[in-house]
């Protein structure tokens, strides 16, 4: 087929006798697709019978554009699924963000499934549910919830099912509403020893005297044994916005601590297993329930939010609002990021829409 001066089509040159220098319907409907900028796919020639139905090898082609899908338009066209960081991204403590809830809405009516992928480990999923629920988020149902809590759920529960002593940083009610209760399973600010720490959240329990407590755990089980209790990390946030542009350290601030309360006594790297972001357990998670790795992140915070979704092969988008409205991020901080928006808005704009 060879294009005319005009941009249109001379007519069909398969060579094939009912259509031989006829310009066809087939023509037509590719002119018009290739003016729309549709995609076109390449096709070859293959040797036909004349007369028969599949004697003009435009039509083969053409069939196949019917089982296409409509070329995306906007950013979350492109995506099978998207997820949703919590704190910073749709609510600030229990308060939601400035157009988060329309946001969620218009998934709601076109289909596009999402979820919401949180450090929050204050207490079950349907705890998580029922708090943004609360906050004005129209999240249809629990299973919409992906938290690193219940993703470490399976983890601290193999290790009291295999005898280890575990402790918790968080409040006794999160920890048995995740894990239920345990004789093995004891509030890290009074356990006299423990083989794994937990950190759940920095809600409802006094941070400070757990800080303390599990410190000098970890300093007499190091001089004792030569070695130290290990850390599984639900809530990785070191820090998170609060209301008024104001930073809050997050649980996982206990690392560092330790770490550097142990340096005078010779302490090797604290092991850490990462169950939430940016851990590529919470990421895998939901890949699981999507049925795709067709994702994107869409959060605030670049070390939890973006690198992680990055490191388990997915996209990511940095909105700046939540931890970003407390100051600019360095340029290589940004260039993490696939892309980089003012409001979720922009998801849906165009303004986005990665022009090929």
């Amino acid at each position: 087929m060879t294009g005319s001066p005009a941009g249109g089509f001379s007519g069909c040159q398969c060579g094939a006798p009912h259509c031989r220098g006829k310009i066809t319907r087939d023509d037509l409907r590719i002119s018009a697709l290739q003016e729309a900028q549709v995609y076109f796919p390449p096709f070859k020639t293959r040797a036909v019978q004349p007369g028969t139905e599949s004697a003009c090898a435009l039509t083969a082609a053409i069939d196949s554009l019917s089982t296409l899908e409509p070329p995306p338009r906007t950013l979350a066209d492109c995506y099978d699924a998207i997820l949703f960081d919590a704190t910073g991204v749709l609510i600030s403590e229990n308060e939601a963000l400035p157009g988060a809830a329309d946001i969620l809405a218009r998934l709601n009516v076109s289909g596009q499934p999402y979820y919401i992928v949180t450090n929050i480990s204050s207490g079950s999923d349907e705890t998580i549910f029922a708090r943004l629920r609360d906050a004005g988020l129209p999240i249809p149902t629990v299973d919409r919830i992906v938290s690193a809590g219940g993703v470490a759920r399976h983890r601290v529960l193999e290790e009291l099912a295999g005898g280890r002593l575990v402790s918790y940083v968080g409040s006794a009610h999160a920890a048995h509403d995740i894990f239920g209760k345990h004789p093995n399973l004891h509030c890290a600010d009074t356990a006299e020893t423990f083989d794994t720490l937990v950190v759940l959240d920095d809600e409802g329990f006094n941070f400070k005297r757990a800080a303390d407590h599990i410190l000098s755990t970890f300093q007499r089980r190091l001089v004792e044994t030569g070695e130290m209790p290990r850390m599984i990390a639900a809530n990785a946030d070191i820090i998170y916005p609060s209301k008024n542009g104001s930073l809050v350290f997050g649980p996982n601030i206990i690392g560092p601590m330790l770490q550097a309360g142990l340096a005078p006594f010779g302490a090797p790297p604290i092991s850490v297993e990462f169950m939430g972001k940016p851990g590529r357990a919470i990421f895998e998670e939901c890949i699981a329930r999507a049925g795709t790795d067709r994702l994107l992140m869409i959060g605030d915070q670049v070390d939890t939010d973006i690198k992680g979704a990055k490191a388990a092969g997915l996209d990511a988008l940095l909105v700046t609002t939540g931890l970003n409205n407390c100051g600019e991020l360095r340029q290589d901080e940004i260039g993490s990021a696939d892309y980089v928006a003012k409001n979720l808005d922009q998801i849906f704009d165009g303004s986005l829409f990665p022009h090929l």
